[in-house]
């Protein structure tokens, strides 16, 4: 239960401080939680955000801009030097890059192989299309209504696979997701209706940042790209997912982490104060403020050897019960 403390009224433009809430993972006890920030779980090291507006409405408003932001381009000198940096991390990382990308091609073969999947949130496309070409038998919802119209103009031929909305109408074999999972609200209530909608053994496939860290102080914060306000409701760390998961009648088959460079990029960018990039969100886009190229060229060299507390994770679950 969340129970504003009385005081934070009298604070115009303050944090509203909240006696307590119950974590999203594991259901332990949070206490002394604050609107618009984040909170950590003592008890499975999750991260939590609350926000007076629900997790739909806010992640649709940024995701409307998004996708009707036609200024959007890539600097393209940013873009030639970004690819040479990644392709060294990718090297000095060749072992964790495997295991993940053979996770990644495994989903692909379920969503490919099934009677009938859907993907949650496709965003733009891209990878549905990739899926439906490849013959799956695949539909797409999404909660933006831009991405939705853009993708029916982008690609007609597949205009009946998509549709605006939350909810799954039918029983299927595959449900997918990329990078929705950590912008959920209630994350419960989602494995609530993938189960139902699933059939017994049933797959569902998740891509998203998971905590890999072995704690996160407060401070760290504000200094990793994938604590996003509002956006990112909740930041998962292994233990938390599991026991998740477990709760809801599924169990993580197959898991694999990789240390993305891009996210490594963005928050060294965060770290040298180039806050746009939480709001523009990829690493060779024009970045408000950043206009030395020397600059993002020692954020690039610098980000070869950064840890990161959060990993992009690819996770196989199979329904159980």
């Amino acid at each position: 239960m969340v129970i504003p403390a009385a005081a934070s009224k009298d604070r115009p433009g303050a944090a509203v401080e909240l006696r307590s809430m119950m974590c999203r993972a594991c259901e332990g006890a949070l206490h002394c939680v604050k609107l618009d920030e984040y909170s950590i779980c003592g008890t499975c090291g999750s991260v939590n955000y609350v926000s007076v507006e629900t997790a739909e409405r806010e992640n649709a408003r940024y995701f409307d801009e998004v996708y009707s932001d036609a200024t959007r381009f890539p600097i393209e000198k940013r873009y030639r030097l970004y690819d040479l940096f990644e392709r060294i991390h990718r090297a000095f990382h060749r072992q964790e890059e495997m295991r993940f990308h053979a996770v990644l091609a495994r989903m692909s073969h379920y969503i490919r192989s099934a009677r009938m999947g859907v993907e949650i949130g496709f965003g733009s496309g891209h990878e549905l299309v990739r899926h439906l070409q490849a013959g799956a038998n695949l539909y797409g919802v999404d909660i933006s209504r831009e991405a939705v119209t853009n993708f029916k103009e982008r690609h007609p031929q597949f205009r009946d696979r998509v549709e605006w909305g939350t909810k799954l109408t039918a029983h299927v074999d595959v449900l997918y997701a990329n990078a929705l999972f950590e912008h959920l609200d209630d994350p419960g209530g989602f494995l609530a209706n993938a189960a139902s909608q699933l059939h017994v053994s049933g797959l569902l496939l998740l891509r998203f940042p998971v905590i890999i860290a072995d704690a996160v102080e407060k401070e760290d914060l504000g200094r990793d790209i994938n604590f996003w306000k509002p956006c990112h409701r909740v930041l998962y760390s292994r233990r938390g997912l599991e026991t998740l998961f477990r709760a809801h009648g599924f169990m993580i088959a197959e898991a694999a982490p990789l240390a993305y460079y891009g996210y490594k990029v963005m928050s060294s960018m965060l770290r040298h104060g180039y806050m746009d990039v939480a709001r523009v969100r990829n690493p060779y886009f024009p970045i408000a403020g950043l206009e030395s190229e020397k600059q993002y060229l020692l954020m690039l060299v610098e980000s070869l050897f950064r840890q990161v507390l959060c990993s992009d994770y690819a996770v196989v679950a199979r329904r159980v019960r």
